[in-house]
Parts: structure tokens; sequence; C-alpha cells
């Protein structure tokens, strides 16, 4: 296969958001130092997918930028080389740019894999190469994720009307001043949420459905923005999405291109619709952490930079207490969670090479204790908004 297996996009794609992609363009500081450092990224994140999906087969190719060319990504088999689009690698997610980097690679892996079968630029050959890297085939004609232009807030709105209801009975708990009523209807969204999970699971038999919801049903999302050091409450809340919002998370690496440092970010994987749910829940934790935070700090004149961390624990101790109070209901009614395999196998795929670790303890204190006490009455208020971004593989403790 030749440069063409990745055609040009089309004119209305590729310029959608041209105009102020170009004035951004026009004003962003690219000198031949932050390119250097930018292509010596690229060249470790083609190395990490050749060790973590495809045990090294692969020979290193060269990997340049390109510009004017209608298109994110390109392979040139004759010259052994992937191009990615300067638009992309400084307009739009790192997130992005490794999936046109992993769909180039999948082209690589057609063209000296599987020798280069005649077929059709993204026929079954490449399909199966996709599988491999664990991406989608579909060539994404947006550059995905744009830094300038973040998404607004998600709303739920799938078409199943339970998740609605779950959104409403989620609304409800948090508007409602009566405590046993907003108890109630916390309990009985989460409840909704199981019950919608186990009749999926249910629809067609265990292992029939599992098989299907591999096919493609499962996607995945970056939560909240990425940061070099992770807060402590930021794991806390990720292990709660895992244990109680049926998705599973992992933090993975990213890379900040205007500045060549990494650091990392969440990503959730699950049906769309949980994972909707789950970047839901943690918009809302991540927010009200921090306002419960600034209010008890300011009423209790605190300094100690360690009650923070100790708040915080402390407070998504006691929220969580709310979710083990309803899991423990429903499973007295039977309602029993075990686990989605296809879900897991999907994970796996992504992300084949991960490493577990646990988070140190907090120690008892007063600022703790009144944290839980906080967390046994937190609702969840409306999200603001979150932003995504990212890659790489640490599965959450």
């Amino acid at each position: 296969m030749e440069s063409d297996v990745c055609p040009r996009l089309d004119r209305e794609r590729w310029e959608r958001f041209l105009a102020s992609d170009e004035e951004a363009l026009d004003r962003a500081v690219f000198d031949q130092a932050l390119e250097r450092r930018l292509l010596q990224r690229l060249a470790e994140a083609w190395r990490d997918l050749n060790y973590a999906h495809l045990r090294e087969r692969l020979k290193p190719p060269s990997i340049q930028l390109h510009e004017g060319e209608a298109r994110w990504g390109a392979w040139h088999a004759s010259k052994r080389l992937i191009t990615i689009s300067r638009r992309q690698v400084l307009l739009y997610s790192w997130a992005s740019v490794i999936e046109t980097l992993k769909h180039e690679v999948a082209h690589q892996v057609v063209s000296e894999l599987m020798g280069d079968p005649p077929e059709s630029p993204h026929g079954p050959a490449f399909r199966d190469a996709c599988r491999l890297l664990a991406t989608d085939p579909a060539a994404r004609g947006d550059g995905e994720v744009s830094l300038f232009r973040p998404e607004a807030a998600r709303e739920l709105t799938p078409e199943d009307a339970r998740l609605r209801k779950v959104h409403k009975l989620l609304a409800l708990a948090d508007n409602n001043p009566d405590e046993h009523e907003a108890r109630a209807a916390f309990a009985r969204a989460s409840e909704l949420m199981l019950n919608f999970n186990l009749d999926g699971l249910e629809a067609e038999g265990v292992r029939q459905h599992a098989r299907d919801r591999e096919q493609g049903s499962y996607v995945y999302r970056f939560l909240g923005k990425a940061s070099a050091r992770v807060a402590h409450h930021r794991y806390v809340i990720a292990g709660i999405l895992q244990e109680f919002f049926f998705v599973q998370c992992l933090w993975v690496e990213h890379y900040e291109v205007s500045t060549g440092k990494k650091g990392h970010v969440l990503e959730a994987m699950g049906s769309p619709a949980n994972v909707s749910m789950a970047d839901y829940i943690h918009a809302c934790l991540l927010r009200q952490s921090e306002a419960l935070w600034q209010a008890y700090k300011v009423e209790h004149r605190i300094k100690d930079r360690r009650a923070k961390r100790q708040y915080l624990d402390g407070l998504l101790a006691g929220f969580r207490r709310q979710l083990v109070e309803t899991k423990a209901e429903s499973a007295e009614r039977g309602l029993i969670w075990l686990g989605d395999a296809g879900l897991t196998r999907y994970a796996r795929r992504r992300h084949p090479k991960t490493t577990r670790s646990r988070l140190d303890g907090v120690p008892l204190s007063d600022a703790r204790a009144a944290g839980v006490r906080a967390g046994e009455q937190l609702r969840l208020h409306k999200p603001i908004g979150s932003k995504r971004g990212g890659r790489g593989g640490f599965l959450t403790g």
C-alpha cells in the first residue's frame, strides 16, 4: 500500500473548524526544540504500542509532521514513514493524536505483517489490525477533541427511559430538603442503574451478550483534567466509579505538547450509558469535594495542608457508605452485580500492559471525621462541566 491508504477527508469534514484552527496555528509558538521533543514523544508512543499490542513485531518507522494535507495521518509504505497532521498535534487532545497514530500503525501492520493483501485500504485486514491495537477502524473526521472548543457540560441523553429516570431521581435527591426522602431517591436511582445493567446482561444470555458488546458497544472517555501529580481524592473517586457505577477506570498517560511535560488523566470504559453516568458522577464529586473543603477550611480557619487530604478522604468515605448501604439493600432483594466479563476483556485489549498500586492510608483526625459526616449527607449537585484528554496505563487500586 502506498501513501494514500488513508485517503484525504472530504472537504466538509476537513474544513469544519479549519478557519478557527488556522487562526490558532498562526498564534502558536512551535520552535525546533518543541518539534524535536514532540517527535521524540511520538516515537516513544509508537514503541509503547508495538510492545503492548504487537509483542514488538514491527520495526520502527520514521515519524514526521505534515501540513496542507486534508487528513490527520498517513502511512507511506515505500518510505516506511508515518506522518501526523501538525494541526492535530497542536490544536487537539493528545488522546486524539494517539488514536491517529494507532490508525496509521494498523496500516503498517497490514503492510508489513499481513503481506499487504489486495483489498480496499480499510478492508478486513485493516479491521483485524485495528482489533489488535484496540482502536476504532473508522477514521474520525473532526480530530476528535479540540483544545480550543472544549465540550459543554454533558447531559445524560440515552434513549432508554429508565436512565433518564435515574437522572431525575438524582436531581430529586439533590433538591429535597427532607433527608429521608433524599436518601430514598438516591437509593432508588442506584437500584435502577443496577437493574438496567442486570437486564442488559440477561437479555440474550450473559455469554452471548458479552460477546456482542465486545464487538463495538463499549466506549471510553477521559474524565477531568490531566495532572502531573494526581491528588489522593481523585484516586478515591476513580475507585468509587469502578466499584459502584459499572465502569472500569485507569489512570493513563497524558502529554502536554506546549510544555513537553507528561501527566496522567482518568479513563473510564463501559457501555455508553454507564460511561456518561460515570462522567456525571465524577464531575459532581470533584466540584463538590472542593467546595465543601473550602467551606470547612474557612469556617475552622484551617492552615495545615494535610487537613485537606484528610477531610476529602473522609468526605468520600462517607459518600461511599451511602453507596454500600444501597448496594446491600439491593442484595437483600436478590439484585447482585457479578461484573461484566466483556468489559473486562475490552479493557485488557485497550491496555494490555498495566500495573496496580495501593493508596496510602489517611490517619484519623478531626478533619477526616468531619469529612465523613459531610459525606454521609452528600448529594450529587448538577456539574458545571469537564474536559478530556490523555492516554496510558495504570489500573486504579
